[in-house]
């Protein structure tokens, strides 16, 4: 296809700058595009997926993603994008919700545009048949995505259907067609200032950027925004607004693995379930003391294993402890936090090397100096452990600051 062609395809589609596309190649068989995506520079990919510039040289992984129809056509669209971009393992966060429409995660094969079809329909009581066909989604991808939302966290659950950037609603509320009652001053604000700014344009590519600036805020302030986003979705019912309040409340109970440092915090006593049940609280406070006196690391997993395994058992009457579980991983995951556990040889190199992981943030430095001393002065494993777990901690909350630290602490992980 000629470069002209390709740039109304674009258009079509609501694909703009910084990509681009590639290559197009019709099966006419299957009835089906394949469309390569591009961009005009790799740099921005790395913008695009909210991750430093500095990891640019990351290697990227391929994704292909079915997208919109085109007539009776349906379209394919396959791009590359960094391979820890969109590593989160429930394949539905909130930050690839806020990429464009055209995108998907890689180790899935539904794009965002799919999966907020699939979610409103859920929300509005469409039949999944209907659904289906109209977008001509197999049964394996609309599974996959239905699975997806299920597992997802209250969070990305509350966004799943949210329109995306390519949506006539966007559209229709900077062109005042659709009015967004609103009592969050910093969104009147902002409606005003992009309203004005769209009746000066008639630019693609600038209103386009006006409503991914106006879609990014509610994914920012979500949990502010809950009738903002039913306004937006066209959820004004009040049978439809209560069901849309059940999906985003809905929460499959899942046990935490045996990695997973909710046991750790449990343990440690930094998380606490204020279980009603006699037996479970005796339960919790032998392994604790056994964890906690445990000098290796079969001895603390093993206190980890009895109480998993105490869950697994008597879930039906822990529900209450499991849904605390279960919220404790959802805070974790928020944070996007891809810091080692705090049982990591890493964390002790740093508290034993202090050009292990060089840094001039002074708070850091300090902290670090409290906690040497303390070690030096009762070197017992629990110390360690305590140690470790507040350095990850400082880290973790700080990652925007400590970018620079964070990079050369996950480089040394691969070495340790």
């Amino acid at each position: 296809m000629e470069r002209n062609d390709l740039r109304d395809l674009e258009h079509a589609l609501g694909i703009r700058s910084p990509w681009t596309i590639k290559s197009v190649s019709v099966n006419e068989q299957e009835k089906v595009f394949d469309i390569e995506l591009d961009l005009h520079d790799k740099k921005r990919l790395f913008g695009l997926f909210g991750t430093s510039k500095k990891e640019a040289t990351e290697e990227l992984v391929s994704g292909r993603w079915r997208y919109m129809n085109l007539g009776t056509y349906s379209c394919m669209i396959s791009a590359q994008v960094p391979q820890s971009a969109l590593s989160d393992t429930t394949f539905l966060s909130k930050d690839l919700i806020g990429q464009q429409s055209f995108v998907g995660h890689p180790s899935r094969y539904y794009s965002n545009f799919l999966r907020q079809q699939v979610a409103l329909g859920q929300i509005k009581g469409v039949d999944s048949s209907v659904v289906s066909d109209l977008y001509g989604i197999n049964d394996t991808t609309l599974k996959a995505i239905k699975d997806d939302l299920e597992k997802a966290s209250a969070t990305a659950r509350a966004l799943a259907y949210l329109p995306t950037e390519i949506d006539k609603a966007w559209d229709r509320i900077l062109n005042d067609q659709l009015i967004v009652r609103t009592s969050v001053l910093p969104l009147k604000f902002l409606l005003s200032k992009l309203k004005l700014a769209a009746a000066k344009t008639d630019d693609a590519d600038e209103l386009l950027g006006l409503k991914l600036q106006l879609r990014q805020f509610f994914i920012e302030n979500s949990g502010q925004l809950d009738g903002e986003i039913e306004q937006v979705c066209g959820i004004t019912t009040e049978k439809l607004q209560q069901r849309a309040r059940a999906v985003k409340s809905r929460q499959r109970l899942v046990l935490p693995a045996l990695k997973s440092v909710v046991w750790i915090e449990l343990l440690s006593g930094k998380l606490g379930l204020n279980s009603q049940s006699i037996p479970f609280n005796l339960l919790i406070s032998r392994q604790r003391a056994a964890f906690v006196q445990g000098r290796t690391k079969e001895q603390k997993i093993q206190a980890i294993e009895t109480i998993r395994e105490y869950f697994r058992k008597n879930y039906r009457t822990l529900k209450p402890e499991l849904i605390l579980l279960n919220r404790a991983m959802d805070i974790r995951q928020k944070t996007g936090s891809s810091l080692p556990d705090v049982e990591h040889r890493v964390w002790q190199r740093i508290l034993e090397d202090d050009a292990f992981v060089p840094s001039e943030h002074i708070a850091y430095k300090l902290l670090l100096a409290r906690l040497r001393a303390q070690v030096i002065k009762q070197p017992e494993p629990v110390i360690k452990l305590e140690a470790a777990r507040r350095i990850r901690e400082f880290l973790n909350y700080n990652q925007k600051a400590m970018r620079q630290e964070v990079g050369v602490l996950l480089k040394q992980v691969a070495i340790v």
